[in-house]
């Protein structure tokens, strides 16, 4: 091999291997480009996918139901029950006054047939997609217990889900605990 040929021979292996070199760095700048591209494109559907489901629902209830068809649509008497853990079960009534005024009735049924009843007191409001429950005190027979309303517990915040004249169901914001009553009758009473 002369010396014409061995240089030859170096600049083919020094040409090679930078083409080598400038393929691998291009194909992992392609690959970085395109795998953030699929990361943008899946975070998109993901956000879109849990706002639009959200905004849909809220969009609906705005939509569909001005405010003061909402809040006559929620004055009334509800009833709502929800089985617990250990066999007990928890009924309740709603009583929603024209004048934005509630009582909740709750019962809390032992499975041995006892129950512990306790009843609440404030101020209800809808707002759009929000239900909104601010509790004012407890009645005990015929004594009103005031609560400290500078509690943050007393203060209830609901998307609501679905409010149809018969049917109501809201989640609570925080909790995420969902709740469905239905429109009873103004001489609606608790089971014993």
């Amino acid at each position: 091999m002369t010396r014409h040929s061995r240089r030859r021979s170096r600049a083919q292996a020094r040409a090679v291997a930078a083409d080598s070199r400038r393929q691998g760095l291009l194909l992992g700048v392609v690959i970085t480009i395109l795998g953030t591209i699929a990361v943008l494109l899946w975070s998109h559907q993901v956000r879109a996918a849990v706002n639009d489901q959200a905004n849909a629902k809220a969009t609906i209830i705005q939509s569909t139901e001005d405010p003061e068809s909402q809040r006559n649509t929620l004055v009334g008497r509800w009833y709502g029950e929800q089985k617990r853990s250990g066999g007990k079960m928890k009924r309740w009534t709603v009583e929603a006054f024209p004048d934005g005024v509630f009582r909740i009735t709750f019962r809390f049924y032992e499975p041995e047939g006892g129950y512990r009843e306790q009843v609440e007191v404030g101020e209800w409001a809808v707002s759009g997609p929000v239900y909104f429950l601010s509790t004012k005190g407890w009645i005990d027979g015929d004594t009103f217990l005031k609560a400290d309303t500078a509690s943050p517990e007393l203060y209830d915040a609901y998307r609501i889900i679905s409010l149809e004249p018969k049917l109501f169901e809201y989640e609570h914001f925080v909790s995420g605990n969902r709740y469905k009553i239905r429109r009873v009758s103004s001489g609606f009473a608790l089971p014993e």
